[in-house]
């Protein structure tokens, strides 16, 4: 079977490092994969770059092109980070179809944003055959634009009014227009939306494009033979971190972005400082290890003893900080997973999480750590509290249980099982 996968570039962080996966875990079990992206930035002979193939002329125009969207996305003001126009580039779907490695027999769709257009989707899967399955990394592929719609569910309708467009909202502005091109683009093809979480799951079968149709689970796979649990010492020696301290970790990209909830996080951490007052011995303990793409986090107000490690490049670092921590701490309140949840219960490592994205497939309170209520700062320091005071006979407990359902869960052997099974089948 030859699988063709989709992507706007191959690694990179988030859902790029998650395509990327799928399509080296799948040559790894014997598949022919490759991956189709706008930008390559691996050196995978089974990767073909669209920009590193073209001609110099069209990589002129990319530039242009990219250089005026810059240049109105100023010029609109009052859009939310998280919307964005369902642009494709000026290439030709002929172009593109030139820079295919072969025909294939399923097409795994990922994060497409500025490469590839559901009409250019649609058009692909008529011309070669082949069924699409959209790996849906966040929400975009159910939306008008929008890739986390908050508390808004437009999408489970016809989308218009988007909050998250400011002044330019109405009953047929861009969310309606982009929603509709979608609707019309899939209305005749085989495709089956495939999830990582039963919370996007919920999503996805509750929108206006999906309802009605195939919607897949399967968990993002993750190197088990990395994220593993390793003694925490040799952990924390590895990256200069103390011994003797209860570590929690807190983690991602960009630790100021909204959805990620470093201001809830802050909260309950200011009130986990007032519930151990009592307790000075192990109050000085903890240590807050923090990282991200943020060179320094002064001004945040963190109570307990704090270090940052900036940017954990590579795998390796980072399963080094889940391993190395008593704790791992998500407190994002708009998430379709995230992929650190998974990486930190390979580990072995207790999570604490706000009850949304792939917290409630693999956090359970008691066995894998302690899911709080939505946005709940005080449900969330009482997690943390919980753990931080855990004997060492239910500690280790517990991070057998993560480890075994992650195992379970989110072993690459286990993703590309169940990917197999579904493009075999077709549906």
């Amino acid at each position: 079977m030859k699988i063709l996968h989709l992507a706007t570039q191959d690694i990179g962080g988030g859902g790029f490092d998650a395509a990327y996966r799928l399509h080296t875990h799948l040559r790894n079990a014997g598949v022919d994969s490759a991956m189709l992206v706008y930008a390559k930035k691996s050196a995978d002979e089974h990767v073909t770059g669209v920009f590193e193939r073209i001609t110099r002329f069209e990589r002129l125009m990319l530039r242009m092109q990219s250089g005026f969207h810059t240049r109105y996305d100023r010029y609109r003001g009052g859009y939310s980070m998280y919307f964005r126009m369902g642009r494709g580039n000026f290439l030709s779907l002929g172009r593109l179809k030139g820079l295919l490695p072969f025909k294939p027999d399923a097409i795994i769709t990922h994060w497409v944003a500025n490469f590839i257009t559901p009409g250019m989707m649609r058009q692909l899967s008529k011309d070669t055959g082949a069924p699409l399955y959209w790996y849906m990394m966040d929400m975009a592929p159910l939306t008008g634009g929008c890739h986390y719609a908050f508390d808004c569910g437009g999408y489970k309708r016809a989308c218009g009014r988007c909050p998250q467009i400011g002044e330019r909202a109405n009953e047929f502005d861009i969310s309606y227009r982009q929603l509709r091109e979608k609707l019309r683009s899939f209305k005749d093809v085989d495709i089956t939306a495939v999830v990582g979480s039963t919370w996007l799951r919920r999503q996805a079968e509750e929108s206006a494009i999906f309802s009605g149709r195939s919607v897949k689970q399967i968990m993002l796979g993750m190197d088990a033979n990395v994220f593993k649990p390793v003694p925490i010492e040799e952990a924390r020696a590895f990256l200069g971190l103390p011994q003797g301290k209860k570590i929690i970790f807190f983690g991602a990209q960009n630790i100021y972005e909204e959805r990620k909830g470093i201001i809830y996080l802050i909260e309950a951490l200011k009130q986990l400082h007032a519930m151990l007052k009592d307790d000075r011995s192990l109050c000085e303990k903890v240590l807050i290890v923090t990282a991200g793409s943020v060179q320094s986090m002064e001004g945040l107000e963190i109570q307990f003893e704090h270090e940052h490690l900036g940017f954990l490049s590579g795998d390796v670092r980072l399963a080094a900080a889940y391993q190395s921590a008593d704790i791992f701490v998500n407190a994002s309140i708009e998430d379709s997973g995230p992929m650190m949840i998974n990486e930190a219960v390979l580990c072995g490592t207790p999570v604490v999480a706000f009850d949304m994205g792939v917290a409630p497939d693999l956090v359970h309170t008691g066995r894998t750590g302690y899911r709080a209520r939505l946005k709940d700062t005080s449900d969330l320091a009482k997690g943390l509290r919980m753990l931080i005071e855990m004997d060492e006979e239910r500690i280790l407990f517990m991070r057998a249980e993560c480890r075994d359902l992650g195992v379970r869960f989110c072993h690459p052997d286990v993703q590309v099982r169940a990917f197999m099974g579904l493009c075999s089948s077709g549906r």
